[in-house]
Protein backbone atom coordinates (compact mmCIF):
# COMPACT_ATOMS: atom_id res chain seq x y z
CA UNK A 1 0.00 0.00 0.00
CA UNK A 2 1.09 3.54 -0.58
CA UNK A 3 2.16 5.89 2.01
CA UNK A 4 0.00 7.75 1.18
CA UNK A 5 -3.50 5.63 1.63
CA UNK A 6 -2.00 4.54 4.85
CA UNK A 7 -2.10 8.23 6.21
CA UNK A 8 -5.17 8.45 5.22
CA UNK A 9 -6.98 4.80 6.63
CA UNK A 10 -4.75 5.86 9.65
CA UNK A 11 -7.19 9.69 9.93
CA UNK A 12 -9.52 7.82 9.28
CA UNK A 13 -9.46 4.77 12.01
CA UNK A 14 -8.42 7.57 14.61
CA UNK A 15 -11.46 10.04 13.50
CA UNK A 16 -13.55 6.93 13.91
CA UNK A 17 -12.11 6.27 17.47
CA UNK A 18 -12.55 9.43 18.63
CA UNK A 19 -15.99 9.93 17.93
CA UNK A 20 -17.08 6.41 19.31
CA UNK A 21 -15.31 8.08 22.52
CA UNK A 22 -17.26 11.32 22.43
CA UNK A 23 -20.20 9.56 21.85
CA UNK A 24 -19.71 6.83 24.65
CA UNK A 25 -17.98 9.83 27.05
CA UNK A 26 -14.81 8.33 27.43
CA UNK A 27 -12.82 11.73 25.94
CA UNK A 28 -15.57 14.01 26.79
CA UNK A 29 -14.36 16.95 28.81
CA UNK A 30 -15.02 16.66 32.14
CA UNK A 31 -17.42 19.73 33.87
CA UNK A 32 -15.45 21.90 36.86
CA UNK A 33 -17.92 23.46 39.14
CA UNK A 34 -17.71 27.43 40.26
CA UNK A 35 -17.33 25.71 43.79
CA UNK A 36 -14.67 22.89 44.56
CA UNK A 37 -17.97 21.44 47.17
CA UNK A 38 -16.51 18.64 49.33
CA UNK A 39 -19.31 15.91 49.43
CA UNK A 40 -17.45 13.87 51.61
CA UNK A 41 -17.06 17.05 54.29
CA UNK A 42 -21.15 17.33 54.05
CA UNK A 43 -22.81 13.98 53.06
CA UNK A 44 -19.78 11.92 54.82
CA UNK A 45 -17.83 13.54 57.89
CA UNK A 46 -21.24 15.18 58.44
CA UNK A 47 -23.37 12.79 57.71
CA UNK A 48 -26.13 15.06 55.72
CA UNK A 49 -28.52 13.78 53.33
CA UNK A 50 -28.59 13.99 49.74
CA UNK A 51 -31.64 16.03 50.25
CA UNK A 52 -29.97 18.15 52.79
CA UNK A 53 -28.48 20.33 49.69
CA UNK A 54 -30.41 18.65 46.79
CA UNK A 55 -34.00 19.36 48.16
CA UNK A 56 -36.14 18.80 45.27
CA UNK A 57 -34.94 14.70 44.99
CA UNK A 58 -37.63 13.69 47.00
CA UNK A 59 -40.56 15.82 45.73
CA UNK A 60 -40.11 16.61 42.19
CA UNK A 61 -38.64 15.23 39.18
CA UNK A 62 -35.24 16.24 39.24
CA UNK A 63 -32.69 16.58 42.28
CA UNK A 64 -31.96 20.17 41.55
CA UNK A 65 -29.31 21.75 42.15
CA UNK A 66 -28.31 23.75 45.75
CA UNK A 67 -29.36 27.27 45.79
CA UNK A 68 -26.83 29.73 47.43
CA UNK A 69 -29.14 31.21 50.24
CA UNK A 70 -29.03 26.98 51.71
CA UNK A 71 -25.27 27.06 51.40
CA UNK A 72 -25.01 30.76 52.80
CA UNK A 73 -27.64 29.14 55.86
CA UNK A 74 -24.75 27.66 57.30
CA UNK A 75 -21.75 29.74 55.52
CA UNK A 76 -22.48 33.49 56.34
CA UNK A 77 -21.36 33.83 59.59
CA UNK A 78 -17.66 33.23 61.04
CA UNK A 79 -14.32 34.01 59.53
CA UNK A 80 -12.98 31.75 57.57
CA UNK A 81 -9.34 31.84 55.21
CA UNK A 82 -11.45 28.95 52.92
CA UNK A 83 -11.43 30.22 49.17
CA UNK A 84 -14.33 28.26 48.66
CA UNK A 85 -16.32 29.95 51.16
CA UNK A 86 -15.24 33.50 50.48
CA UNK A 87 -16.60 32.78 46.67
CA UNK A 88 -19.67 31.19 48.08
CA UNK A 89 -20.47 34.56 49.83
CA UNK A 90 -19.69 36.69 47.22
CA UNK A 91 -22.05 34.95 45.29
CA UNK A 92 -24.86 35.78 48.03
CA UNK A 93 -23.75 39.53 48.30
CA UNK A 94 -24.12 39.93 44.15
CA UNK A 95 -27.58 38.36 44.82
CA UNK A 96 -26.85 35.40 42.16
CA UNK A 97 -26.98 31.91 42.32
CA UNK A 98 -23.84 30.20 42.18
CA UNK A 99 -23.80 28.54 38.57
CA UNK A 100 -23.31 24.74 39.06
CA UNK A 101 -22.96 22.58 35.89
CA UNK A 102 -24.95 19.35 35.34
CA UNK A 103 -22.97 16.61 35.47
CA UNK A 104 -25.57 13.70 35.25
CA UNK A 105 -27.73 13.72 32.03
CA UNK A 106 -30.27 11.22 30.84
CA UNK A 107 -31.00 11.36 27.05
CA UNK A 108 -33.71 13.82 26.55
CA UNK A 109 -36.34 10.95 25.57
CA UNK A 110 -35.36 8.90 29.17
CA UNK A 111 -38.03 10.10 31.72
CA UNK A 112 -36.65 9.50 35.23
CA UNK A 113 -38.69 10.81 38.42
CA UNK A 114 -36.51 11.19 41.13
CA UNK A 115 -39.43 11.53 43.70
CA UNK A 116 -40.66 8.40 43.32
CA UNK A 117 -37.14 6.14 43.47
CA UNK A 118 -35.98 8.41 46.58
CA UNK A 119 -39.81 8.62 48.15
CA UNK A 120 -41.76 5.85 47.29
CA UNK A 121 -39.16 3.14 46.57
CA UNK A 122 -36.10 3.93 48.89
CA UNK A 123 -33.67 4.06 46.55
CA UNK A 124 -30.31 5.36 48.25
CA UNK A 125 -28.64 7.77 45.45
CA UNK A 126 -25.82 6.10 45.92
CA UNK A 127 -27.21 2.90 43.53
CA UNK A 128 -27.23 5.24 40.63
CA UNK A 129 -24.83 8.49 41.73
CA UNK A 130 -21.76 6.02 42.95
CA UNK A 131 -20.38 6.87 46.48
CA UNK A 132 -20.48 10.91 46.28
CA UNK A 133 -20.07 10.80 50.03
CA UNK A 134 -16.45 9.42 49.74
CA UNK A 135 -15.34 12.47 47.04
CA UNK A 136 -13.25 15.58 48.42
CA UNK A 137 -14.44 17.80 45.40
CA UNK A 138 -16.47 18.13 42.54
CA UNK A 139 -17.32 15.04 40.27
CA UNK A 140 -16.03 15.84 36.80
CA UNK A 141 -17.80 13.34 35.07
CA UNK A 142 -20.60 10.82 36.53
CA UNK A 143 -19.27 8.50 39.07
CA UNK A 144 -21.16 5.70 37.38
CA UNK A 145 -22.71 5.26 33.85
CA UNK A 146 -26.14 3.64 33.46
CA UNK A 147 -27.56 1.55 30.59
CA UNK A 148 -30.87 0.47 30.56
CA UNK A 149 -30.05 -2.91 31.57
CA UNK A 150 -28.78 -1.13 34.59
CA UNK A 151 -32.70 0.06 35.47
CA UNK A 152 -34.22 -3.01 34.71
CA UNK A 153 -32.21 -5.25 36.52
CA UNK A 154 -33.00 -2.93 39.30
CA UNK A 155 -37.01 -2.66 38.77
CA UNK A 156 -36.62 -6.88 38.65
CA UNK A 157 -34.70 -7.16 41.59
CA UNK A 158 -37.26 -5.24 43.34
CA UNK A 159 -40.33 -6.64 42.33
CA UNK A 160 -38.90 -10.20 43.61
CA UNK A 161 -38.34 -8.92 46.67
CA UNK A 162 -41.80 -7.59 46.55
CA UNK A 163 -43.33 -10.97 45.54
CA UNK A 164 -41.51 -12.54 48.33
CA UNK A 165 -42.99 -10.83 50.98
CA UNK A 166 -46.25 -11.71 50.43
CA UNK A 167 -47.23 -10.08 53.63
CA UNK A 168 -47.22 -6.79 51.88
CA UNK A 169 -49.24 -6.06 48.91
CA UNK A 170 -47.77 -4.82 45.75
CA UNK A 171 -46.58 -1.19 45.26
CA UNK A 172 -48.50 0.51 42.86
CA UNK A 173 -45.30 1.48 41.05
CA UNK A 174 -44.00 -2.04 40.99
CA UNK A 175 -46.88 -3.36 39.19
CA UNK A 176 -46.02 -2.17 36.10
CA UNK A 177 -43.66 -4.17 34.13
CA UNK A 178 -40.06 -2.79 34.03
CA UNK A 179 -40.02 -4.50 30.44
CA UNK A 180 -43.37 -1.47 29.43
CA UNK A 181 -41.15 1.20 27.26
CA UNK A 182 -43.10 3.82 27.95
CA UNK A 183 -42.53 3.80 31.62
CA UNK A 184 -39.21 5.40 30.92
CA UNK A 185 -39.45 6.53 27.47
CA UNK A 186 -41.09 9.60 26.25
Amino acid sequence: MRPAIQIILLCVLIAIALAWGYWTGVVRAGVTQPIAFPHKTHAGTLGLPCTTCHQRADKDTVAGRPPTALCLGCHMGGDTKSDEIKKIRAYGEKGTEIPWKRVWRLPSHVFFPHSVHVTAAGIQCQSCHGPMETLTGPPARPLKRLAMNDCIGCHQAQRLAQQKNTAQPMKVAMERSPNDCVTCHR
